[in-house]
């Protein structure tokens, strides 16, 4: 029994910490959405610098070209793209909007802001070293100013050395900008040369968040899904891949910055980290095949940039569209994929029909519990059995307790007796288990759950309910820790929990069953913390098990009482 207890106490302390270390391990909300759109660089890559500062100083002051603006206005993007460079960096995601009930106000930024560079760029390279190739300091001379779904741009450079660039950008009416990139050899020499792109990010981060929802670099690469994260990206300084189509780039909790190239193409993937002014830059790369461009000949590749909301019907419509395998990977959906999928889907479907996320939260656990209903009535009966069975049990304990063998022996002979299976209440919660933390990484992942709104105060169902009791819902006007910030819907959902867990059997132990009704106090503590979404799906899910287990317990009641008056 000493053991029990110590182990008891163990419990509740890494419980405590798990508690109060929550905030710090597990910070839910998006970093991204603080981000605005910005420019320019400094490439970690020396050599690299070194060949492009050569190709600078090839060209004649007379063949720059004025640097010019180019206005993305499409459905789904808005931005900027300066033929300096011809960065990939300030686009604003149209339909977004970056806080809560600002209609007209700022958009979504995937890029980040200034401070934070992150940019995405395609260009060529070579191993001639000396043959100037357009960088990121290139100013190029563009057919238009406007990019629109029916206004593609066609950008043009001669590096006065034998080979004329082309660069044509389009865009879509969601979030997909596409590149063609053509170069032709007007000189006399061949030249080897390749395609490559370039995903760099300015990171303060250096470790990745991955209990719930994965955040960093990634890449559908040889037909399997790569979470390179960035700790390990900075253990080895580079992660190298070989892959035939694909995509590969970065991802956010609900925004993904992602190159696909031609899907029958062979590719090099490279993940880097470098340190530059006290900053972590970690670098998406790819490398095509080399090509021997000779003269009077041209070459084409082409690159699809996704920049965008990770919204499920879009990733699949891109899927089939582009011929791309598992773009809806690009959502972290975890090991229950089989679940968690259709759950997404579900989820959506009936918000769409409702009108209303939090309605569709309930009305989907609602029809989860009918699913499970057999399985939650086969548990709820046997812990009603073994709840009747409890003061026998508990008889037996004190009169064999020195004795464990024959305690254990007149236990098994009770439950022989009555007919009941230990473990029959636990192995129905078991197999339910899944669908219910399936549900749980569905509304944690979903954006379709950012900036919606359920009812009175909840206007964000995947921000914390801010209601605060410990501050009388901010009649008083103070500041309060972290873990003092507990909601109504927090505080709800511990009270459901508590009175469920009343409504079970109790442990023999008293130290045990004091243990057991500290868990929803735990439990409201750390709740308080995650997505208001997730609490009401979660308490709406307690109340519904008390509502079936009340039922279930009056049906024993009453099969008891008629076998007594039969």
């Amino acid at each position: 029994m000493k053991e029990e207890n110590r182990n008891l106490v163990l419990f509740f302390a890494i419980s405590v910490l798990i508690m109060f270390g929550y905030p710090h391990f597990f910070d839910n909300r998006s970093n991204v959405e603080n981000h605005i759109a910005h420019q320019n660089v400094v490439s970690e890559e020396a050599n690299a610098k070194s060949t492009h500062d050569k190709a600078i100083k090839k060209i004649a002051p007379a063949n720059m070209e004025k640097v010019q603006d180019i206005i993305l206005d499409s459905n789904g993007l808005r931005g900027v793209i300066s033929t300096h460079g011809v960065k990939i960096n300030n686009v604003l995601l149209k339909n977004y909007n970056k806080y809560l009930n600002d209609k007209d106000g700022e958009r979504v930024s995937v890029f980040g802001d200034k401070e934070d560079k992150y940019y995405a760029y395609n260009s060529w390279i070579s191993e001639n070293a000396d043959m100037p190739l357009p960088d990121e300091n290139t100013i190029w001379k563009a057919s238009s100013t406007t990019l629109s779904e029916d206004s593609p741009v066609v950008l043009t450079w001669d590096n006065q050395n034998g080979l004329l660039f082309e660069k044509e950008i389009s865009v879509d009416d969601r979030f997909v900008i596409t590149i063609v990139d053509r170069v032709k050899n007007y000189g006399e020499t061949a030249i080897p040369i390749r395609s490559t792109t370039k995903i760099i990010r300015e990171f303060d981060k250096n470790s990745t968040n991955t209990w719930v929802a994965y955040e960093g670099p990634l890449g559908y690469l040889n037909g399997r899904l790569e979470e390179v994260k960035y700790e390990d990206i900075v253990k080895k300084g580079e992660i190298k891949h070989q892959t035939i189509g694909g995509w590969f780039g970065i991802t956010d909790k609900y925004w993904l910055v992602v190159f696909i190239p031609e899907q029958n193409a062979n590719i090099n993937v490279s993940y880097k980290y470098a340190t530059y002014l006290n900053k972590n830059i970690y670098t998406v790369e790819s490398y095509g095949e080399q090509n021997l461009l000779v003269p009077s000949s041209k070459l084409m590749q082409k690159h699809h940039l996704f920049v965008g909301a990770k919204e499920i019907r879009t990733l699949d419509m891109y899927e089939k569209k582009l011929g791309i395998k598992h773009f809806d990977l690009a959502i972290d959906f975890g090991w229950l994929y089989i679940l968690t999928k259709p759950l997404l889907y579900s989820l959506v479907f009936i918000k769409d029909i409702v009108g209303n996320m939090g309605l569709g939260i309930l009305l989907l656990t609602l029809l989860i519990k009918l699913l499970l209903l057999p399985l939650a009535n086969k548990s709820y009966r046997s812990m009603n059995r073994m709840k009747e069975i409890q003061p026998k049990i508990q008889a037996l304990q004190k009169k064999y307790a020195n004795d464990k063998v024959k305690l254990g022996q007149e236990v098994s002979e009770i439950y022989k007796k009555e007919g009941v299976n230990p473990v029959g209440g636990c192995l129905p919660i078991l197999l339910q288990s899944p669908v219910l933390f399936a549900l749980y990484k569905v509304l944690y992942i979903s954006i379709e759950m950012r900036h919606a709104p359920f009812i009175f105060w909840i206007h964000d169902l995947s921000l914390p309910d801010h209601m605060f009791i410990f501050n009388l819902f901010g009649l008083i006007p103070i500041d309060l820790p972290g873990f003092l910030q507990i909601g109504i819907w927090p505080l709800l959902m511990g009270l459901s929990m508590f009175w469920q867990q009343k409504m079970g059997p109790t442990s023999s132990d008293p130290v045990q069953a004091n243990m057991m009704l500290m868990m929803p106090v735990m439990f409201t503590f750390m709740f308080a913390q995650l997505p208001s979404g997730l609490v009401i799906y979660w308490t709406f899910s307690n109340v519904l098990a008390i509502a079936q287990q009340y039922y279930i317990t009056k049906s024993e009641e009453n099969r008891i009482k008629r076998e007594k008056s039969g």
